[in-house]
């Protein structure tokens, strides 16, 4: 699942054919984040990546990654750090931002963690790219699919349906599948963007935080912005 979100305002932040620009990606030596470092690469961009090379991701030594491409930049640092944030933007023409905590289970238990890291991660790469409004051509932030809760349903007349958690009981008597308030068997079908959102975890909010808080700011300051769900 994916879907775009843009924010755009004054100048189109658009690029040449085959111009190199010059990228930083938040997260880079993350899952996600190391393949967008790669394709950049491959495209011709220069990519610098800023990431803290989380223990839990990256192990208690807190090595670079062997799959990292060699040819990407790595500054080591925490998207909380503003003098870190601020060296990873120096030049740059376009932000990526990938990095976050990550885990919806996690999440739940360890709430101040992961509003830290990523709500006010994403806060202070705003702040900075405020300071560099002139000088960026474009933020890309990575939301996800876990803001829209449970997919798109609908019931045996047609009428869309947009189930919340499954409760208590039902879990117990490992009934797994969504039903209607009525307890009739619904259909799932393709999820659409304009579902309702219905972030369900707090890592949920905190992806729906980071896409809100870019496209606001972009809008609010004339910087083409985009958020993407998957």
């Amino acid at each position: 699942m994916g879907t775009l979100r843009a924010a755009r305002r004054g100048r189109s932040g658009g690029r040449q054919r085959g111009e190199r620009l010059k990228t930083l990606v938040t997260g880079g030596a993350g899952f996600v984040g190391s393949h967008l470092v790669d394709a950049l690469i491959e495209a011709g961009h220069e990519v610098r990546v800023l990431d803290n090379l989380d223990p839990q991701v990256h192990g208690a030594g807190r090595q670079p990654p062997a799959y990292l491409h060699p040819k990407a930049e790595l500054q080591v640092g925490d998207v909380r750090d503003r003098d870190a944030v601020s060296r990873a933007m120096e030049d740059v023409d376009v932000v990526y931002h990938q990095a976050a905590a990550v885990g919806v289970g996690q999440s739940m238990y360890e709430i101040e963690r992961y509003v830290s890291v990523n709500s006010v991660g994403a806060a202070v790469v705003l702040e900075e790219a405020i300071a560099r409004r002139d000088q960026l051509r474009r933020l890309i932030v990575a939301s996800s699919m876990s803001i829209y809760g449970e997919g798109a349903y609908r019931d045996a007349r047609g009428a869309a349906s947009h189930p919340g958690l499954r409760s208590e009981e039902a879990l117990a008597r490992r009934a797994f599948e969504c039903r209607g308030p009525d307890g009739s068997e619904l259909t799932p079908v393709p999820t659409p963007e304009t579902k309702p959102l219905q972030p369900t975890s707090i890592y949920a909010v905190t992806k729906r935080d980071h896409e809100e808080m870019f496209l606001s700011v972009g809008a609010a300051y004339g910087i083409p912005t985009v958020a993407l769900r998957y």
